[in-house]
């Protein structure tokens, strides 16, 4: 299957060529991000192609609070880089067995991954974002988690992150820490 491409500066790139029209075409396409590609990719993405952000009511909301901030730049040296990963949860005994597949974004801290809830997004604009292995996690059993290779869309990396910085963020102004 085709790769799309996405560099630093947000652009997506379609078998080497800058998409300049509408990308929604391209929300099932696989995605490789750039080694330099940070949470600030992902908002300059969002600009230049103001359609993803309807993917989520909550994207309009966080680029309206970043770019309040006096621009999106920012990094924390509480972690050391961003991952966003999949997770496939199988639940059996007790109970009704069910399948559960989610995205998540979390912040890197010596390779153990961390949560974001106490960051605010415009700490972590210059913070690298990476693609993570699938998780797969048997029976609730999170001490033995089996990891594989994956890929992800350009929908779910849009509407994952998405979805994580609408539970996770409030703006800085909200915030009661130190």
């Amino acid at each position: 299957m085709e790769k799309i491409f996405i560099d630093p500066w947000g652009h997506i790139l379609k078998k080497g060529k800058k998409q300049t029209g509408p990308v929604l075409k391209l929300l099932g396409k696989p995605i490789e991000l750039d080694k330099e590609f940070t949470l600030k990719s992902f908002f300059l993405m969002l600009n230049h192609y103001p359609e993803l952000k309807q993917i989520s009511e909550i994207l309009d909301s966080l680029l309206t609070i970043i770019s309040g901030k006096g621009g999106i730049e920012g990094k924390t040296s509480e972690i050391e880089t961003l991952v966003f990963y999949k997770t496939i949860e199988i639940h059996g005994f007790p109970g009704k067995p069910k399948l559960t597949v989610y995205n998540s974004l979390k912040g890197v801290v010596n390779k153990k991954a961390e949560d974001l809830k106490f960051f605010h997004p415009e700490t972590l604009m210059d913070h690298t974002l990476t693609l993570g292995k699938l998780n797969h996690i048997v029976f609730g059993d999170k001490e033995d988690i089996f990891r594989y290779e994956t890929f992800y869309t350009l929908f779910e990396l849009v509407e994952g992150i998405a979805w994580e910085l609408s539970f996770n963020f409030n703006p800085l102004q909200c915030s009661i820490r130190r």
